[in-house]
């Protein structure tokens, strides 16, 4: 349970917070997020629906619709994180078009097209066939995933860190998500490889599959 005051706490600005409270902001800065489920136990079967809809509900499809428009002058990652800054209890208890909901209502208000009719430019998108010049790691390499816990946006889960695993493929390349989530630009474009791992390594040895991820060749290292 998390108690009133920490919520306070993760959601304050970090200039409003003096004293202990600001060694406790830090504190749980420092932790990983209520969003990276992967990989945990105690929330039960995936529930899976016969002939599901696209949307459950109108207010979802213009919710979709509002997302595409505000996306355009920002870039996926800022959009993701800000998903993420949703304060813990009430992302748990949130469904998926309500978090995206309350992330376009800060996206809207930090772009400002609440205050005023004017549209904001747009972020040049990235090609993902630019790769660098050169590949650290190859087909058939094995690398470790970094134990990398940042207080900002990253697409690494927990479940994978400081795991051992196989290179597939370089897959393609795209700006570092952590930057493009800070800054709501894209930058350089870096390669991104699908790496393999052991389900048992993972998961225990009753799992018996291969589970595959994109990794960005920063969040790897040699074993």
């Amino acid at each position: 349970m998390i108690s009133p005051r920490s919520l306070r706490t993760l959601n304050a600005p970090l200039e409003e917070i003096q004293g202990e409270e600001t060694a406790s902001y830090a504190r749980i800065a420092a932790v990983d997020g209520a969003h990276d489920l992967g990989g945990m136990h105690g929330f039960g079967r995936v529930p899976v629906e016969d002939n599901q809809t696209l949307f459950h509900e109108p207010w979802e499809g213009r919710a979709w619709a509002m997302a595409g428009v505000l996306s355009r002058s920002t870039t996926i990652d800022r959009f993701r994180h800000t998903i993420e800054q949703m304060p813990p209890a009430d992302y748990l208890a949130s469904r998926y078009y309500e978090r995206w909901l309350w992330a376009i209502e800060r996206l809207a208000a930090e772009q400002g097209v609440l205050e005023s009719s004017a549209r904001p430019g747009k972020v040049a998108r990235p090609s993902p066939f630019a790769k660098p010049a050169s590949a650290r790691f190859q087909p058939g390499d094995r690398v470790r995933v970094a134990n990398s816990v940042t207080p900002g946006h990253t697409r690494v889960p927990r479940y994978l860190r400081l795991h051992v695993g196989t290179v597939d493929r370089v897959a393609f390349a795209w700006p570092n998500p952590g930057e493009s989530a800070a800054k709501g630009t894209y930058g350089d474009p870096e390669l991104v490889y699908t790496v393999g791992f052991a389900g048992s390594d993972l998961f225990g040895g009753e799992a018996d599959h291969i589970v595959t991820a994109d990794l960005s060749e920063s969040d790897l290292e040699q074993p």
